[in-house]
C-alpha cells in the first residue's frame, strides 16, 4: 500500500517532466541548427572625397584660332596641355595649366601660328550629369605666339619687326570630370582662350588681339600632400545572413 501510495505521488512530477522535454526538443528541432555569414565580391564603389589632394595631370586635343584677319580660314591642329589642380573644397579647384599648339593656314603654305602659353584659374561645381561632375571656370596667364613661315619668325614688311610677342591673356571654360578610382581621373575640357596680340608695332598684320579655342581630353592622378602617394589593394566585399539545417 505504501509503495502503490508513493508510485501515485510521483506519477505527476514524471508526466510533468516528461511533458516539458518533449517540449524542448520539438522547439530544438525546429530552430536553426546552423548560422553562417558568406562574403562575396562587392562591384559597386563608393569612393572618399578628394578634397585637400593635389593632382597632376596631361591633356590632349585640338586647337582652333579665331577672331582676327590673320586667322581667317586657320587649319585645325593638336594641342597638348599639363595640368596642375589643387582641391579646395568639394566645389572649388585652382588650376595652373601650360600648354603648346599651332594652326596653319589653307592659303599660306608652310605657314604656322604657334602658341605657348602658362594659366593661372579656379574652376566650380555646378551639376553632375551622366556621371560626370561639371564645373564652370576661368583664368588669366602669359602667352608666347611666333607667326613663323618654314620655321623662321615673319617680319612685318613696314616696320621690319618679328610676328612674335610674349603677351597677356585669359581663359573661360567648361570641365566634365569622372572618377576612375580613388586617385584616378578622367577629363573632357572645352576652353576659350583671349590672347592679347593687338599691337601699334605692326603696320600689317596682328593690329588686332587673337583668340584660340581647345578641345581635351586629359587624365589626372591625385594624392594628399600630408600622405603622399599610397598604393592600395582594393578589397570590398558584402556580408550575406543564411540559416537552415546543415548538409540539406
Amino acid at each position: 500500500m505504501q509503495f502503490g501510495k508513493a508510485a501515485r505521488n510521483w506519477i505527476g512530477p514524471l508526466a510533468l517532466g516528461l511533458t516539458l522535454g518533449l517540449a524542448h526538443e520539438g522547439a530544438a528541432q525546429s530552430s536553426p541548427t546552423d548560422i553562417f555569414v558568406a562574403e562575396e565580391d562587392n562591384t559597386q564603389e563608393v569612393f572618399e572625397p578628394l578634397r585637400g589632394f593635389t593632382g597632376y595631370g596631361m591633356t590632349m586635343g585640338v586647337i582652333g584660332m579665331h577672331g582676327a584677319e590673320v586667322t581667317k580660314r586657320s587649319q585645325i591642329r593638336p594641342v597638348l596641355q599639363g595640368d596642375f589642380r589643387y582641391r579646395f573644397s568639394d566645389h572649388w579647384i585652382g588650376k595652373g595649366e601650360f600648354g603648346f599648339g599651332w594652326n596653319g593656314f589653307d592659303a599660306r603654305a608652310d605657314t604656322v601660328l604657334a602658341i605657348t602659353y602658362g594659366t593661372l584659374g579656379a574652376e566650380r561645381e555646378f551639376h553632375n550629369l551622366l556621371g560626370l561632375t561639371l564645373r564652370l571656370g576661368a583664368g588669366g596667364g602669359m602667352y608666347r605666339w611666333n607667326y613663323k613661315n618654314l620655321g623662321k619668325s615673319v617680319r612685318d614688311p613696314i616696320t621690319h619687326r618679328f610676328y612674335r610677342g610674349f603677351v597677356p591673356g585669359g581663359y573661360v571654360g567648361l570641365e566634365g570630370e569622372r572618377r576612375l578610382t580613388r586617385h584616378v581621373t578622367t577629363t573632357v575640357a572645352l576652353q576659350n582662350h583671349y590672347i592679347f596680340t593687338a599691337s601699334d608695332r605692326y603696320e600689317r598684320l596682328f593690329d588686332e588681339n587673337i583668340g584660340a579655342w581647345t578641345a581635351r581630353l586629359g587624365v589626372h592622378y591625385h594624392f594628399s600632400p600630408y600622405e603622399g602617394i599610397i598604393w592600395e589593394r582594393k578589397i570590398n566585399r558584402k556580408i550575406q545572413m543564411t540559416s537552415g539545417k546543415a548538409d540539406k
